[in-house]
């Protein structure tokens, strides 16, 4: 049995390595968006959860059989079951902000969010005094019961409900790097339920801890990969993940595919005139509204910062819809600005249809020719005003 836990306690200590250094590295990392801090809470709380069961195999092997140590393996196993229950709180929590579904940011829905999570913690509080999750004999040893089951089944239905949410919405993702990252995301509950499985093999069998760091492993991976596709300022997709993904849509698409150029109007006299940081609060209130008009689609436009102020936004579908989506971008950016601001933010967009043969800089040039000329036609008209 001492060789057992001891086993036991070096898979542990492994697992925690690997998630400590994946938590050192989240910490080390320049941005602080929403679903980043949810990444480093579910780090930690996992982090924190394979350490209460590494200190429970640890005292396992030395002291069991002591009467005195029975008190103490019960307090680590029953922390190890609740930090397991915080962890997957924390990836419940990581999962809804990466959908950008705000819940969190309402404290009663947040609440609600809660009080799931509440029944197995109450599990492992009153398994201290009924043992039907587990137990521990009196020589130490470790018995999984019957309400084990229940409390594994309440953890995967958690995580299932997030974890559909993200597997649907995949499909409407037409961004090639988000789509595999969502789907990495929605395989969460696979390993909780992979975890329950093999454990029924054998109770020393320390499943649990390594199915959860691949997952935490792999999801630090994907992160890490979306990220360096993202414009760090708008959080938008960049310029280069823009021309592979134009690339792989001008060989794939089946229906009529569209491309916006959207360039600021003025945006130097922006600048020039309140300052770099107003112009980047322009550059993200423009980031916002592409990002809510193109929401909505049963195929997500991809969206993406060309450079300077200039944004692009691929989409599928006819005419009409490419028009209507210029419609909503101008209308959103217009309702968007802080109504204190002295300057108005206002964008003229370009709109090209891909035609047979095209490539990305075909397409381009094309989209950035009407923009130009859209310019052009505002500004004579601005200018024959005045003169009026």
């Amino acid at each position: 049995m001492v060789l057992a836990s001891i086993l036991y306690a070096e898979v542990y200590l492994v697992c925690m390595i690997v998630v400590g250094l994946l938590l050192v590295w989240s910490l080390r990392s320049e941005s602080r968006s929403s679903s980043e801090q949810w990444q480093i809470r579910m780090l930690s709380g996992f982090l924190a959860c394979f350490g209460a069961n590494l200190l429970f195999s640890v005292f396992q092997a030395l002291f069991a059989g002591a009467g005195w140590s029975i008190g103490v393996l019960y307090a680590f196993k029953s922390l190890y079951y609740l930090l397991l229950i915080v962890g997957t709180y924390f990836w419940c929590g990581y999962a809804e902000t990466e959908l950008r579904s705000g819940l969190h940011a309402n404290r009663l829905m947040n609440l609600l969010f809660i009080l799931p999570f509440l029944v197995p913690a109450i599990l492992v509080v009153v398994n201290l005094w009924t043992h039907t999750l587990f137990e521990i004999d009196e020589a130490g040893q470790y018995h999984r019961h019957g309400l084990y089951h229940w409390y594994m089944l309440s953890l995967t239905i958690l995580t299932v409900t997030c974890s559909g949410r993200h597997f649907t919405r995949s499909f409407r993702e037409s961004d090639p790097v988000r789509r595999a990252h969502m789907l990495l995301t929605a395989s969460f509950p696979l390993s909780l339920l992979l975890a329950w499985g093999v454990s029924q093999v054998g109770e020393q069998i320390p499943v649990v801890c390594v199915c959860i760091m691949v997952e935490l492993l792999c999801l630090y991976v994907g992160t890490t990969k979306q990220q360096i596709s993202l414009d760090k300022l708008t959080q938008v997709n960049n310029r280069q993940n823009l021309i592979s993904y134009l690339d792989y849509k001008l060989a794939t698409h089946e229906s009529r595919m569209f491309l916006l150029m959207i360039d600021l109007d003025d945006f130097k006299t922006i600048n020039d005139t309140y300052g770099h940081l107003e112009g980047d609060r322009a550059l993200i209130l423009v980031a916002q509204a592409l990002k809510e008009a193109c929401g909505s689609y049963k195929l997500r436009p991809y969206i993406a910062r060309y450079g300077g102020d200039e944004f692009m936004v691929i989409t599928e579908g006819t005419r009409s819809e490419a028009n209507e989506l210029c419609e909503n971008i101008r209308r959103l950016i217009r309702e968007k600005q802080d109504k204190d601001a002295p300057y108005i933010v206002k964008a003229s967009i370009g709109l090209a249809e891909c035609t047979c043969g095209m490539n990305p800089d075909d397409l381009i040039l094309a989209a950035d020719e009407e923009m130009y000329r859209i310019k052009k036609e505002r500004k004579a008209a601005k200018t024959a005003a005045e003169e009026s």
